[in-house]
Order: structure tokens, then C-alpha cells, then sequence
């Protein structure tokens, strides 16, 4: 019993060091309008321990040791899984780009007959994108502005013949909508790859779970209708009239590692010690809620 409540004292001391950072120093510096300024947000975390990385992803961490491996191990991950290289006269959209990292990466990779399409919400990130893509003179790569749940209404229907979604579908208002969106613009037998962010089978509510899973799901701006476990999950992805051929969980490969190299790489920068990272990455792996998966689907043909 008395292990128990030290143990309680601990997470909860914890709890309040990092709420407070969270409630007096993100929401401050890092919100606009109620949303992540994401040019801050790089500046003053992504690239404090990961400098020039323009990536915004958790990364795959299997063999990988920095957070620019991970995150480009991530993004290979995902284009390895579409079946797309090696393939000729492809038409290819990435929804969420954000600044258009993975898509500058993947170009290399693909036949020169492909075409690839990145598009996101923010018109700061996309102005970047395309101001970067006519420095390289990348000529089969287009940024354009679009709404993920809003694609249909932009592209034609049977447009594309992949559909790539890098971690960050779990932001949006109406997930199963951009599902639907993704169904309709892609060809029959067109294949989706998504990874994304969901709700861990073990997680129980509770008052104490439901404390820190408002905190997280805040701080990452997931919306409460996103917070539904792998079942849900995928049939919100059926219901679109999208087939799941593959559904893998990479958690482990995920948040504990980035959140290891994250806090120390961190606080090394800023001279603190050690000991620092350690309580808070021990915080974060005990009580994180969520699980990582990636799922690639098909297009059935009618």
C-alpha cells in the first residue's frame, strides 16, 4: 500500500510539473487561434534536438538511432507498403505534406513517369513546399492548399492510383468524411497507406486515465470522436468502401523511443541533466494512451 502511494505521489507530482508547462508554455508560445503554429513549434522543439529537420513524424525507430533516420525510416516504411516503385505512369497524392519533406525524399525513389501530388491545410507550410520544390526543380511534384476531408471536392473521382497519409489523420474533425474523400479519388484497385494515431486496446477509462488521456489528446490535438480503439478504427476505414488488406502496430517502434531520444537530446541541449529526461520520459511511456498502426488498403474493383 505504501508503494502504491509513493508511487501515485510520483506520477502525480510529474503530472502537474509537465501540465503546467503545458498549460503556461505551449499553450502560450506554440497556439495560434487554437492551433499549433507548426513554424514555432520546429523551430523550438524539432530542430533543437534534430537540426534542419523539417519532418514531422514520430519515425520508425528499428535499427534507427537519430530522429532524422527514424523519420525518414518512417516515411520508407509507408512507401515500401503502397507497392508504388518500380511501377511506371503513377499518379500518387500525399494528404497532410506539411512542409514536404517525405515527398521530396520519395521522389528519388519513384519511376521518372510518376506524378506526385502533396497537398495540406496550411498555407504557410505549402507556400515552403513550393517555394522549395522550384529551388531543387522538381518538375513531377505539385503542393497545392486542400482540406484532407475536402479531397473529392478538389480532385476528380478514380484520380489517383495511390493514396499516402503520414501521420496525420488523427488531427481531423471527421476522420470517417476523409476516408470517403480518399475512396473516392482513388482508381479501383488504387492502394491507401496510412499510418495514425488511436486509442490503445489496454486503456480503461477512469478518472485518472481520463486525466491524462484529455491532456494528451490535447496537447496533440486529437479530436474526443478520434479516440476509438482499433476495431472502430477500421471500420470506419470499411464503411468508406475501402478493403484493409494489412493492419500493423508499430507502437513500441514509435512513441517510446522518440520520446527516449527526444527528452534527452532536449535537455542535453540545454545543459540539464539526465536524471530530468529520464522521470520525464518514464512519465510519458507509463501513461501515453494511444497506439501507432499502419493499415494499407484497396480500392475494391466493381
Amino acid at each position: 500500500m505504501t508503494n502504491y502511494i509513493i508511487r501515485f505521489l510520483y506520477l502525480f507530482i510529474i503530472f502537474c510539473i509537465i501540465y503546467v508547462m503545458y498549460a503556461f508554455v505551449v499553450n502560450y508560445y506554440f497556439l495560434k487561434d487554437g492551433h499549433i503554429d507548426y513554424d514555432i513549434y520546429l523551430k523550438n522543439f524539432i530542430q533543437v534536438v534534430s537540426k534542419d529537420n523539417y519532418f514531422m513524424n514520430y519515425g520508425y525507430w528499428d535499427t534507427a538511432d537519430t530522429l532524422l533516420k527514424a523519420n525518414t525510416a518512417l516515411i520508407h516504411l509507408i512507401l515500401t507498403k503502397s507497392g508504388v516503385q518500380g511501377k511506371k505512369h503513377m499518379n500518387v497524392l500525399d494528404v497532410g505534406c506539411g512542409y514536404g519533406e517525405q515527398d521530396f525524399n520519395w521522389m528519388p525513389l519513384l519511376d521518372v513517369t510518376n506524378r506526385l501530388t502533396a497537398v495540406d491545410i496550411s498555407d504557410t507550410q505549402i507556400a515552403f513546399a513550393k517555394e522549395k520544390c522550384k529551388t531543387v526543380g522538381e518538375s513531377r511534384l505539385f503542393f497545392d492548399q486542400c482540406d484532407a476531408m475536402l479531397l473529392n471536392k478538389k480532385f476528380a473521382k478514380n484520380s489517383f492510383h495511390t493514396v499516402l497519409s503520414v501521420e496525420s489523420a488523427f488531427h481531423y474533425s471527421d476522420r470517417p468524411q476523409f476516408f470517403q474523400a480518399v475512396c473516392d479519388v482513388l482508381k479501383e484497385n488504387g492502394t491507401f497507406v496510412i499510418c495514425d494515431i488511436i486509442l490503445h486496446e489496454n486503456y480503461k477509462p477512469g478518472l485518472w486515465n481520463g486525466l491524462f488521456l484529455r491532456v494528451f489528446s490535447d496537447f496533440l490535438k486529437i479530436p474526443s470522436c478520434n479516440l476509438i480503439k482499433t476495431n472502430e478504427w477500421e471500420t470506419t476505414i470499411k464503411d468508406s468502401g475501402l478493403e484493409i488488406v494489412e493492419c500493423i502496430d508499430i507502437t513500441d517502434k514509435t512513441f517510446k523511443p522518440y520520446y527516449h531520444n527526444f527528452f534527452h537530446k532536449y535537455m542535453e541541449h540545454y545543459g540539464m541533466p539526465s536524471s530530468i529526461a529520464s522521470r520525464i520520459y518514464d512519465f510519458f511511456v507509463y501513461v501515453q494512451p494511444f497506439s501507432y498502426v499502419v493499415a494499407v488498403c484497396k480500392k475494391p474493383v466493381v
